[in-house]
């Protein structure tokens, strides 16, 4: 259907074809159909639309702990979830695995069995499964459609006159034209890139971030915003079933006018950080959170460009698939309310090169931590990234690690990995240096002994307080 569009825009056809006027009712729940379409992602059989990192050959640990280690231990689903463990249409097992830092949740669902990592992802998926639940529970398309006669056909319309006759469309009084003829050129000037490049252009975002021409004039981006909002998840959530059903919904809504209240009942929030440290977002960042996903990736490209952070580095925050465009957005609000801290640069490169969907999250949650200033009135003085820990220098004589863990486990991998954080920060022959570690969640008995056996004044729950 958009190769069909792309092509009337290419020559500039003079007038309407004949189908468009002439659609009836049953037309139009075709063509609502088509626009559902347009708007969806392809399964290919995959719960999440991230790519996972190849699998690479174990590495020997550089250094040999020394001393006891343990294994990580089972949690229980029912005391990290509640009442959230089971809902109608999936189910957590009730053992929960742990890979020594975060635990594994194992969620069956009616599509099949999957996992996911970490409790702030649990949590955040269990509120896609909620609001998948209340979206299947809509009313059926047809009732969409019902009464709407040929009016859906009025925004396909719309779009068309407006390529093909922007002055024209102007005239006619259309609303906020000028941004509308700015993104057709965009759109426009894609298609062009296209043919010239023989269908190879260079990625400037990624594919999620790409609102196709008619969905952008039809109102299906805005639509599903405000539909997620009302079921408090990501628009641009990564969870296939979810994204499929939001771009059906918001296609039935934009295109047919009706409000999105038809679509949902209420969802309860699910308990814990969802999406974190939105409370210290500045204005600017608030309002490119409702921006549509190109608009808020060229918003934040000068924003981090204000910050004097490398190009290479923004060009692989903004095409990272492991981050939303609603989490970018977040990012560089927190990097912007860290501006002025030495090393921004690598708490940029910190959260931008992140291989896993787990640890770019928490990489996120540990910038939202720090916008919130929990050391108090003591400045970062520098910024390190050791070993894929941020360590801080803050007020002039403390080191401190900031550590994102649901439950840490004094694990072999886990001693050898802080071994070589030690050493790292020994070999620094920097002097009279306190060692402080701040751990996002937990920490086991033996853990915290090891740690402190070592130097390091531990404390454990630290996001608790804040997010």
């Amino acid at each position: 259907m958009m190769k069909i569009l792309r092509d009337r825009i290419r020559w500039r056809r003079p007038a309407l074809p004949r189908t468009f006027p002439d659609l009836t009712s049953a037309g139009s729940v075709i063509l609502l159909v088509l626009l559902a379409g347009c708007a969806s992602k392809g399964n290919d059989g995959k719960f999440f639309d991230y790519t996972s990192p190849p699998p690479q050959a174990a590495e020997a640990p550089k250094v040999k702990s020394k001393g006891p280690t343990e294994a990580p231990k089972p949690q229980s689903a029912a005391t990290l979830l509640g009442a959230f463990q089971m809902g109608s249409d999936y189910a957590v097992q009730p053992d929960v695995a742990s890979d020594g830092r975060y635990n594994v949740y194992t969620f069956t669902t009616k599509a099949g069995s999957y996992t996911v990592t970490g409790d702030g992802l649990a949590r955040k998926h269990i509120q896609e499964l909620l609001a998948l639940e209340a979206l299947k529970k809509r009313s059926p398309a047809g009732e969409f459609i019902q009464g709407a006669g040929g009016a859906v056909v009025s925004p396909v319309v719309a779009v068309y006159r407006t390529v093909t006759d922007p002055v024209g469309a102007t005239k006619a009084g259309y609303s906020n034209i000028k941004r509308k003829v700015h993104s057709v050129q965009r759109g426009v000037s894609g298609a062009g890139e296209f043919i010239t490049t023989l269908g190879h252009p260079e990625q400037k975002q990624p594919d999620r971030e790409d609102d196709s021409l008619i969905e952008t004039f039809v109102g299906i981006p805005k639509t599903k915003r405000r539909l997620a909002a009302q079921l408090k998840v990501d628009p641009y959530t990564h969870y296939v079933p979810l994204a499929g059903e939001l771009d059906k919904v918001a296609t039935y809504s934009a295109a047919g006018g009706f409000g999105i209240d038809k679509a949902i009942g209420f969802v309860p929030g699910v308990g814990g950080a969802i999406i974190s440290g939105l409370g210290t977002l500045d204005s600017v960042t608030e309002r490119t959170l409702d921006m549509d996903p190109s608009e808020s990736a060229a918003v934040n490209r000068d924003r981090l460009a204000s910050l004097h952070v490398p190009q290479e580095t923004i060009k692989r925050l903004l095409l990272t698939d492991k981050l939303t465009p609603t989490e970018k957005t977040q990012a560089v609000g927190y990097l912007i309310s860290l501006s002025g801290t030495p090393g921004l640069n690598d708490f940029a490169g910190f959260i931008a090169s992140n291989d896993t969907r787990t640890s770019a999250f928490a990489a996120l949650q540990t910038l939202a931590y720090l916008s919130f200033r929990p050391f108090g009135v003591e400045r970062i003085d520098k910024v390190q990234i050791i070993e894929g820990v941020p360590i801080l220098g803050v007020g002039g004589n403390k080191k401190i690690a900031i550590f994102t863990a649901d439950e840490l486990a004094w694990t072999s991998r886990n001693a050898d990995w802080l071994s070589r954080l030690d050493r790292s920060l020994t070999s620094s022959r920097e002097k009279g240096w306190q060692k402080e570690i701040r751990i996002s969640g937990g920490a086991s008995v033996l853990a915290k002994q090891e740690l402190r056996s070592h130097g390091w004044t531990v404390k454990v729950n630290t996001f608790a307080n804040v997010l």
